[in-house]
């Protein structure tokens, strides 16, 4: 059990420093600088992994004396990675047909329809994450995921209205795609 413990922070802590690393390379989170630089000999960005590690130590370490807080934590992070993929799927499902391009893999007729069944299911899943998992319902047992989510979503478009969306443009492209005529 410890193993898979183990296995499942060191896959989280990598996926989370990649993404860290991909935000400040854009410039898109505080202290970009700090986080963007690769390790010289190893070729990481080091600084986004270790705070990456030491961010899921902080978050974790609570779990020892609170049992709601693994709850929470869990809900959280599984809203964070299924919500994720809700967005490229909403978006090819309101993208006009005219303006998609297929790639190698592509569902045809079916893609729409497979569209809003997957987005359907993410939002019946990160509702389900939100609802309390015990009950009667008191503060020892309540999911604070709500909370959670909410308040960084708010702070986070706080953010946005009041400064990121004067300076951020989105990623930063630094490979110049040659697309052949045929």
């Amino acid at each position: 059990m410890w193993g898979s413990f183990f296995f499942a922070g060191l896959s989280i802590t990598t996926s989370a420093a990649r993404v860290v690393y991909a935000f400040s390379r854009d410039g898109g989170i505080p202290f970009a600088r700090i986080w963007r630089k690769v390790h010289p000999k190893y070729k990481v960005p080091a600084n986004a992994v270790w705070l990456c590690a030491i961010l899921s130590i902080l978050l974790g370490l609570p779990i020892l004396k609170i049992d709601t807080l693994f709850t929470a934590i869990t809900s959280i992070c599984t809203i964070g990675w299924v919500g994720g993929y809700a967005v490229p799927i909403f978006a090819r499902m309101i993208m006009p047909k005219e303006n998609f391009k297929p790639g190698p893999f592509y569902l045809g007729q079916a893609s729409r329809p497979i569209c809003l069944i997957a987005f359907l299911w993410i939002c019946y899943t990160c509702s389900v994450f939100l609802l309390p998992t015990v009950y009667p319902l008191t503060w020892k047992t309540l999911n604070y995921a709500p909370i959670a989510v909410g308040t960084a979503l708010g702070v986070i478009t706080l953010w946005w209205l009041v400064d990121a969306r004067k300076w951020f443009k989105g990623p930063v492209r630094n490979i110049v795609i040659q697309q052949d005529k045929v």
